[in-house]
């Protein structure tokens, strides 16, 4: 099922085949001493009414993904022949010309050379983007294998302390740690997760670094019932939890607190991750940036431009909001 992010390149893409139509009217006027006024006419409506229907139906059957050849080469030629006879029947009215004249055969074989190209052309760029996008994921699973043994490691030295100091206490963090560690395999063999899902990785992951902080960390999750189906990439927002801890907290000698929230506002979901630490370059650990990197990059490759970060801060803390189409 096609997403709001599916369509994030048509404004694009109409500005590029507006461009595209009007250099064919500027040809078929030089070509045929015609007028180019009425050259453009034709070729914006043709163009855009053969453009229109191919386009958004792809992108309605298949989102990004990449369509069947033989389906997209059916659909490619019902829309030539619709979009030729819709667009030259509204040029022809606009210009006020027959719909039939001496130029229907010039003007057919421009509409399908122009139909096939500029569809081709918007079909395979968007697959290098797609081929970009499971790169992105690719960096993201070596990321995951980088951070997740340093997490580990950690956590096991906590335990091996607390077996023999707080035996009650070491059986909780192990109960949370094994339910952080599904979640989080379970997040690895997806491409695509849910508010829920990823919502239930950070509690488990939270539950820990509280065992282990006591005191010195408190936390919220807050998440509406209606968005707990919300599609999201899996394991986006643990990176930004993780940072808040470990460059805003845990350097803060009285500890503080990390609160995640999310507002549904419009077609699209805010994400907040905010906590009460050293703030923005105020830590010793200031850390690489690798994790907001990468946040970024992935946000960029599964939504485009409809998706954005952003960071705020001061002495008393930082908010990262993050705003994903739905």
């Amino acid at each position: 099922m096609a997403r709001l992010a599916d369509f994030a390149t048509l404004p694009r893409n109409f500005a590029i085949i507006a461009a595209f139509n009007a250099a064919i009217a500027a040809g078929v006027a030089f070509a045929s001493r015609g007028s180019f006024g009425e050259s453009m006419v034709y070729s914006q409506c043709i163009g855009f009414a053969i453009y229109l229907p191919i386009d958004v139906t792809r992108r309605l059957l298949w989102g990004a993904g990449r369509p069947p050849q033989r389906q997209m080469l059916a659909l490619a030629a019902a829309g030539i022949v619709f979009g030729f006879v819709a667009g030259l029947a509204l040029a022809a009215t606009i210009v006020g010309r027959p719909l039939v004249n001496d130029r229907i055969f010039t003007t057919i074989a421009i509409a399908a050379f122009a139909g096939i190209a500029g569809n081709w052309y918007f079909w395979s760029r968007e697959r290098a983007q797609t081929i970009e996008r499971g790169a992105a994921e690719a960096r993201l699973k070596l990321l995951q294998t980088q951070i997740e043994p340093h997490f580990l490691f950690n956590t096991l030295a906590n335990l091996h302390t607390l077996i023999a100091s707080d035996p009650a206490r070491a059986q909780r963090m192990l109960e949370h740690l094994n339910d952080y560690l599904r979640a989080t395999l379970g997040a690895a063999r997806r491409d695509s997760g849910t508010l829920g899902e990823e919502f239930e990785l950070l509690r488990g992951y939270l539950e820990v670094q509280k065992i282990r902080m006591a005191s010195r960390l408190t936390y919220s999750l807050a998440l509406p019932k209606e968005l707990e189906s919300c599609k999201i990439p899996p394991m986006l927002l643990q990176p930004l939890v993780e940072n808040a801890i470990k460059h805003g907290l845990e350097p803060k000698v009285e500890g503080g607190r990390v609160d995640v929230s999310v507002l549904g506002k419009n077609d699209f979901v805010e994400i907040r991750i905010s906590d009460s630490g050293l703030g923005m370059g105020n830590s010793a650990t200031k850390g690489s940036g690798v994790g907001l990197a990468h946040v970024r990059e992935r946000l960029a490759a599964v939504y485009g431009p409809t998706a954005s970060l952003a960071i705020a801060g001061d002495g008393g803390g930082v908010t990262v909001t993050v705003r994903i189409p739905r």
